[in-house]
């Protein structure tokens, strides 16, 4: 099946534009006629986006979880999603996935080559043998709020230190390029050249502070469009953050988290732990602590405990092998799991906040001292001049 981009008119004269599925652009034709439109542009699209947001797969599974819960079948559920979305080109995906159920694919056919990541698509697929679908989107949909959540709140944690750091900066720079100068031209015919130290190291070396602060900053915000962008570049990023105390130690515990949440939705959806654990190790992408589990995975098929093996972990914290062990005495690992990534939820939000608050706290001190310097370097010695003249 080919996909085509069409522009059209409604029998009332609104402009319409969407995307279809088809053989040939006759097919289209006839297609796009059926939905009672008159085509006005025909063209195939050769390209598309197989990126989906948070934001977008959050809205397509609520309203999917919405839609199976009135009685709708998955394909039907999914047609209506994409018939009310702007984002056209990037619900052809969904749009392939309801034709091949509708051409009698399984779940794991349809969705193979889908916009989801293999965890998704993994709990996606495990349905059709479960029986379970409806309750597996449901777990998801929960899954992906949660997710939103602290991602939000990181967002949240970070605006204000950003915010901070630009007025910090955008006065700096205009303090020392506009006023800087002036306050030179004037002493210096003041003091007969003597220039005081602070003054002299204000106008001459604060500026290049500034500019590699101002890089730096720069650095950051292009690390972080590389980061969305980029799994290559997102891995790597990671493996560094890890280095960074505070950072790491919030990264390790949202990768766990994700880890024993996916490994919690799997075991709920009533899919054998093996398979489960290969779907949270997918979800894993800083290399070092994947090779680890992976080698977890290799222990527990060879016969040992589960508790056991995991303890055995250097990222695995003994609350957490606590829970396995008491987990798998009882039979009801799922609950173990679901506590697990509870609590991991918990520090994580925690720590967001505390880490929110001292960067906020470091980087206000940071400007107040920059203020300080520019006033006292500034702002004093030409109130002595003033004050001198005066007299």
């Amino acid at each position: 099946m080919k996909i085509f981009k069409y522009e059209a008119l409604s029998k009332k004269g609104n402009k319409k534009s969407g995307v279809v599925l088809a053989d040939s652009d006759h097919v289209a034709y006839k297609t796009i006629c059926k939905k009672e439109l008159i085509p006005i542009d025909i063209a195939k699209v050769h390209r598309v986006s197989s990126k989906i947001s948070l934001e977008e797969l959050l809205v397509f599974f609520m309203h999917i979880d919405f839609q199976l819960r009135c009685g709708l079948k998955i394909n039907e559920a999914i047609d209506s999603f994409a018939d009310s979305q702007n984002n056209k080109i990037l619900n052809v995906k969904l749009l392939e996935v309801s034709d091949a159920l509708k051409n009698g694919q399984s779940l794991k056919e349809a969705f193979k080559n889908s916009i989801f990541d293999k965890v998704i698509s993994g709990l996606l697929n495990s349905a059709e043998k479960t029986g379970s679908l409806s309750e597996i989107i449901s777990n998801i949909l929960a899954f992906l709020k949660l997710k939103n959540e602290w991602k939000e709140k990181a967002k949240s944690a970070l605006a204000y230190p950003i915010f901070i750091t630009l007025v910090a900066i955008i006065i700096m720079w205009i303090c020392i390029t506009f006023l800087g100068p002036q306050v030179i031209s004037l002493l210096d015919d003041y003091n007969s050249g003597e220039i005081p130290f602070l003054t002299n190291f204000a106008v001459n070396y604060l500026p290049v502070f500034g500019i590699i602060f101002t890089v730096l900053i720069v650095a950051i915000f292009c690390c972080f469009a590389c980061f969305s962008s980029s799994k290559k570049f997102r891995k790597n990023l990671q493996n560094y953050l890890l280095l960074i105390p505070k950072v790491g130690s919030i990264l390790k515990k949202i990768v766990l988290w994700n880890f024993f949440k996916i490994l919690q939705i799997a075991l709920d959806s009533k899919l054998d732990f093996i398979k489960s654990l290969k779907l949270g190790i997918d979800s894993i992408e800083i290399e070092d602590i994947k090779n680890d589990f992976e080698n977890v995975k290799s222990k527990i098929l060879s016969g040992y405990k589960i508790s056991e093996t995991f303890s055995s972990s250097k990222y695995i914290t003994p609350s957490i092998a606590t829970a396995l062990y008491v987990g798998e005495a009882g039979n009801n690992l799922p609950d173990s799991m679901r506590h697990i990534s509870d609590e991991l939820y918990k520090e994580i939000l925690h720590e967001l906040e505390i880490f929110g608050r001292s960067l906020s706290i470091g980087l206000t001190l940071f400007t107040g001292g920059i203020f300080i310097f520019i006033l006292s370097s500034l702002i004093f010695p030409l109130y002595n001049y003033i004050g001198v003249i005066q007299q």
